[in-house]
């Protein structure tokens, strides 16, 4: 039997968020949290179903390692929900329709992760969005976005595999 891992993170102010991640993600956020400053930190992980998820560790309250012994259901299941779930500090879960380009979506988690202050991406309408890091609590974008925007960064910077 293949084993199941889930996370369930409990966010101040905020319903817990529950996904299903592989083992190795569920390890790197047990690390992170064993380390200092780890309330500094952005956590950006990617789910089973097709989400990437960046999550604010100042808001962080616990989090619940979840496993099941069940037969895990295949690798390639895709969400449907096309929207990015941007929630900030004190307002209710803003659903924005991702950026036409990738390479926005993909750098906003990049420089959000890095540390910076704040980060700008375009939304679909091509009107400039800037986020205040400390205010975020959580961000999610469809994973395949998040994917294709990276895989174009790197061709265009020449790091992409031969």
């Amino acid at each position: 039997m293949a084993q199941t891992f889930h996370l369930r993170l409990l966010l101040e102010g905020r319903d817990d968020l529950v996904y299903e991640v592989r083992k190795p993600e569920a390890e790197r956020l047990k690390r992170i949290l064993a380390g200092e400053d780890w309330s500094e930190q952005i956590f950006w992980f990617d789910t089973i179903d097709g989400r990437s998820v960046l999550v604010n560790l100042a808001y962080l309250q616990g989090v619940r390692y979840l496993w099941d012994a069940a037969m895990a259901p295949p690798d390639s299941r895709i969400s449907t929900d096309e929207d990015m779930r941007i929630a900030l500090l004190g307002r209710e879960v803003l659903s924005e329709s991702p950026s036409e380009d990738p390479r926005d979506v993909y750098t906003l988690f990049w420089e959000l992760e890095l540390g910076l202050d704040k980060a700008t991406f375009t939304d679909v309408d091509g009107e400039d969005f800037t986020l205040i890091a400390r205010q975020i609590v959580y961000l999610t974008a469809p994973k395949q976005v998040v994917d294709e925007g990276r895989r174009q960064v790197e061709s265009e910077d020449g790091l992409e595999e031969p």
